[in-house]
């Protein structure tokens, strides 16, 4: 624009030029009447006439930049309105609002956004400038006021807190706070950008809830445990205290689960974790560790306060557990350390806590033991085999043995029985009392138990083809293998696989284990009977059965335990429920066999009590299948 304004005072000044010359040649033509004078002043008009139209022109073009000046900034002003429109339609979509406040002229400018946020109109926070703050949730207040602190001395403030809206919505918004201060330190000015993070919270309060809490009881995990007891550790490290942990465990829950299923045992989960928080209540905290194991966090002064809830725990269990109308009864077993004096560390205090568990449960189950040294040496034993247990399968090292079971009179070999030994690597021969315990509580014995049965079918199947076509082999089957739902079809795929007839196979099932869950096994005892497989009851006499369940019970033999034909010779009440048990034996048409004989007097005993068959060190010890196969050779029954 400035360069226009110089042109056209350019031209103004020639023209002006221009008609002074013209006019003094006006003048001199008038009192000279020369013709030379004539011609100048013709000269004069026409050069003046160029220089006119020049002017319009430049004039005209002018106009024409002006009005492109115009329009220029009519597009720019168009696109500023749009920005603004589509800057207002991004804070209106993403619940967004903006505060300033001008304190020096006490100029306040709210965006319409915040009506979206707190749900009042936009109007009442002019109207109330304390608006914001008053509903602001009540456990948030704290917030605020330390909040205020770093406004005043003009730090920048994030801060995230609760509202409540006039509908009763509790909204999480984040306030980012910018305060402006004057030379004086004075603060003058104050801007906030407010944004609603309410589903982020919630994204946030989910992902908490499934990293430190348990999604089936709702308690803290462990990872929640972890964490609160460093804390309390530090806590009564302050104020020189003691801590407690008690490490609970479900007495044969696996069994549980596996009889009624796993649905009633999330719930009966469920139910325990309820029982614990309200006996324990404001003494300790429950946490769940996993599957069946809890754990349980107090501070004490006195031991006996430990010992007292202990026993409140394992007295609340007496009651049974009602489960979608059923009733479930289960134990628990507690192991107990305490810090400082059982360990330093959390680490220390689980596995400590751990072995005086394990304690409990050699113990007798549904008690509690505290830590001792000597639980810390019986645990890394315990660790070790469990370690070694789960290697053994692909490293070879398990086995069976096969010991004999006996027609007395005739002193032939009517059977075997197939008997699981481990023989570790660097330490031997492992005895089945002290491993199988073991793999019965990991499970492993799922794997292990469908190993044994497959081996001693495949060398029953070798025994049959050399001529030994009437031995039963006799195998024992763990509870939980009994529950599997896939059990019956997979005894029937091992019996075709190694060509094993199922009339020669007998399944040996524990009498306490069977009648715990009679419901669930009944059924499953009935379909394998019904394939031509023998069933037969272990360790009769040591459990609490049923003569109802016995009778209804597929059996087709009884086995005497050896607890009994120990002492049959010296105590008379042995004898006496030895020989009740060969009668009820033969009344309801079992084969009846003595299980650890070790002398002959024993076995003259049971002979005139009229049972015929047995097994024991005095007969047979258990033997190699080579070995095994030189006795058959001449002491084979043919049955």
């Amino acid at each position: 624009m400035a360069f226009i304004h110089s042109n056209k005072k350019k031209w103004l000044s020639i023209i002006a030029a221009f008609f002074t010359i013209h006019l003094a040649g006006s003048i001199g033509s008038i009192y000279t009447q020369n013709i030379w004078l004539y011609v100048l002043e013709i000269g004069v008009v026409f050069v003046f006439g160029i220089f006119v139209y020049k002017m319009l022109k430049e004039k005209d073009s002018y106009a024409i930049d002006l009005e492109k000046e115009i329009k220029k900034h009519k597009e720019t002003h168009a696109e500023l309105e749009a920005s603004r429109g589509n800057l207002q339609n991004v804070f209106d979509s993403i619940d967004v609002a903006i505060w300033s406040h001008n304190l020096q002229t006490n100029k306040l400018l709210i965006t319409s956004g915040i009506e979206k946020l707190y749900g009042y109109p936009l109007q009442a926070f002019y109207d109330d400038v304390d608006l914001w703050k008053k509903v602001i949730h009540p456990d948030d207040l704290e917030i605020i006021i330390m909040r205020a602190s770093d406004i005043e001395k003009g730090i920048i403030a994030t801060s995230e807190y609760r509202i409540l809206r006039p509908d009763g919505d509790i909204r999480w918004i984040q306030d980012r706070g910018i305060p402006f201060l004057n030379e004086k330190g004075e603060l003058v000015d104050f801007n906030s950008i407010l944004i609603d993070i309410t589903e982020r919270k919630h994204a946030e309060m989910t992902i908490n809830q499934m990293a430190y809490f348990d999604e089936l009881t709702g308690l803290p995990n462990r990872n929640g445990f972890m964490e609160t007891i460093e804390q309390k550790m530090n806590e009564v490290d302050l104020k020189q205290g003691n801590l407690a942990l008690l490490f609970l465990d479900l007495d044969r829950f696996n069994v549980l689960n596996d009889t009624l299923g796993h649905s009633f045992g999330d719930l009966l989960l469920q139910k325990v974790a309820d029982l614990l928080k309200s006996t324990v209540a404001g003494k300790g905290q429950v946490f769940r560790r996993s599957g069946d194991e809890f754990l349980i966090l107090m501070e004490f002064k006195d031991a006996a306060e430990v010992r007292i809830v202990a026993e409140d725990i394992i007295c609340s269990f007496t009651k049974p557990f009602l489960l979608s109308g059923k009733e479930v009864f289960t134990t628990p077993s507690i192991g107990i350390s305490l810090y400082p004096g059982n360990g330093s560390d959390s680490e220390t205090l689980l596995k400590r806590a751990d072995a005086a568990l394990y304690q409990a449960k050699d113990r007798g189950r549904n008690t509690y033991q505290f830590f001792t040294e000597q639980h810390d040496g019986k645990m890394e034993r315990r660790l070790n085999l469990e370690h070694g247990l789960r290697k053994a399968l692909k490293k070879n090292e398990l086995f069976l043995v096969y010991q004999p079971q006996v027609q007395f009179h005739t002193r032939k070999i009517a059977g075997v029985e197939a008997l699981l030994r481990w023989n570790k690597d660097s330490e031997g021969i492992i005895s089945p009392g002290e491993f199988i315990p073991i793999a019965e509580d990991t499970g492993m014995i799922l794997p292990i138990g469908e190993w044994v049965l497959k081996n001693a079918c495949m060398q029953g199947s070798k025994w049959h083809q050399n001529g030994f076509d009437d031995l039963l082999i006799s195998v024992n089957i763990s509870v939980r293998q009994l529950l599997e739902e896939s059990f019956v079809d997979r005894v029937e795929s091992i019996l075709i696989e190694t060509h094993f007839p199922a009339s020669s196979l007998e399944l040996e099932i524990t009498e306490s284990t069977t009648m715990e869950s009679m419901e669930e096994t009944l059924p499953v005892l009935n379909r394998l009977r019904e394939k031509g497989i023998r069933i037969s009851i272990d360790d009769f006499g040591t459990g609490y059965s049923s003569l109802t369940y016995l009778r209804q019970l597929p059996v087709d033999t009884l086995k005497i335990d050896k607890m009994f034909i120990d002492d049959i010779l010296t105590d008379p009440k042995a004898g006496a429920i030895a020989k009740t048990i060969i009668d009820m034996g033969h009344n309801l048409s079992f084969h009846v066999i003595a299980e650890g004989i070790e002398s002959c007097k024993q076995i003259d005993f049971l002979l005139e009590q009229g049972c015929m068959y047995g097994q024991g060190y005095h007969l047979f010890k258990p033997l190699q299948p080579e070995e095994l196969e030189k006795y058959l050779q001449e002491n084979m029954v043919i049955n």
